[in-house]
């Protein structure tokens, strides 16, 4: 007969576990992480808008510089540059600031160096869009196409010969000598040399063609006319930046002028009554200029103290919230 066991007592276990203060803890993070995020998302923000208010109006400036430059290189003949310019992104895949960049630094070398104004002009429209076409076929950036031709100016040949084109002495005068040209090389004016390089570079290079248009449909021309389009809206929205930040800069102008003659009245106040010469003021004064000049010339410096405004603002605002 087995003997059953006998116990004297019973323990019972409670296994059920106390979260509520870990809950609450997790509530309280994802609600401090919320907050954080939400400051997080405002400040991102704010530095997109600025670098977007910056880019823009750095565009928009750059645009009206180079309008007087190539007011000043063209003169009276600056119509057909106006055209190149305005078809560049369309055509070239070329933005309408580096068509005036590339067509204002050809026709100034030009002007300087061909007796002949109107061949200068023609030169110039002619390697702009060669500039481009060049980029297209190489693949390479308009900037490095564009020192490659200011070789016909100068002479310099090294920068030429990664794109086949080998114009040495021995291979102008030959050149001269196919086209029917008697006079000797050694004989011509700076202006006949300049305009027999830029026949020989362009005879060399006739095989490229329009290669932009031929090749618009590819990835990259139509990344490249996407990208100069995006600037080009950044031109337009610069402008109008600059036209309503341009009053208020002129009002900061005139305060820190008034700074400075405040500053110069207090420094000879000082020098006559206590016989002490403020040679500190004047370094102020000078530093006094500098910011009114700072002003003049950095609009978007503006648009970046009134987007830091705005975000002191909303972050504020999700605080108070």
């Amino acid at each position: 007969m087995r003997t059953i066991a006998q116990y004297d007592g019973s323990i019972r276990i409670n296994t059920k576990l106390n979260t509520d203060g870990f809950n609450s803890g997790i509530k309280s993070m994802m609600g401090s992480l919320g907050g954080i995020t939400k400051l997080l998302g405002i400040a991102l923000s704010t530095a997109s808008l600025i670098k977007f208010g910056k880019e823009a109006i750095g565009l928009a400036s750059d645009l009206a510089e180079v309008d007087n430059v190539v007011n000043k290189a063209f003169g009276n003949m600056r119509s057909e540059m106006d055209a190149l310019a305005d078809s560049a992104i369309k055509n070239l895949g070329m933005s309408r600031l580096m068509a005036y960049q590339t067509g204002s630094t050809f026709m100034s070398m030009g002007k300087s160096m061909i007796a002949n104004s109107e061949d200068a002009k023609n030169m110039a429209l002619s390697l702009t869009k060669l500039t481009a076409n060049m980029a297209s076929f190489f693949n390479v950036s308009q900037d490095l196409a564009s020192i490659a031709l200011k070789s016909i100016y100068t002479g310099e040949t090294e920068t030429l010969k990664q794109y086949g084109v080998v114009m040495t002495e021995v291979n102008l005068k030959q050149f001269a000598q196919e086209q029917g040209i008697r006079k000797s090389y050694a004989a011509m004016t700076q202006s006949e040399k300049v305009m027999l390089r830029y026949q020989y570079v362009m005879n060399q290079l006739s095989y490229i063609g329009d290669d932009f248009i031929d090749t618009q449909d590819s990835w990259a021309n139509q990344t490249r006319i996407l990208s100069e389009q995006w600037k080009e809206l950044l031109t337009i929205l610069g402008s109008g930046l600059i036209t309503v930040l341009t009053p208020f800069n002129t009002g900061l102008n005139m305060i820190v002028s008034a700074l400075i003659n405040v500053g110069n009245t207090i420094s000879n106040i000082l020098s006559s009554v206590f016989g002490i010469q403020m040679q500190q003021m004047s370094a102020t004064t000078a530093a006094a200029e500098d910011v009114a000049g700072g002003y003049a010339d950095a609009a978007d410096s503006i648009s970046v103290n009134l987007f830091i405004i705005e975000s002191i603002t909303s972050l504020l605002f999700v605080r108070n919230s």
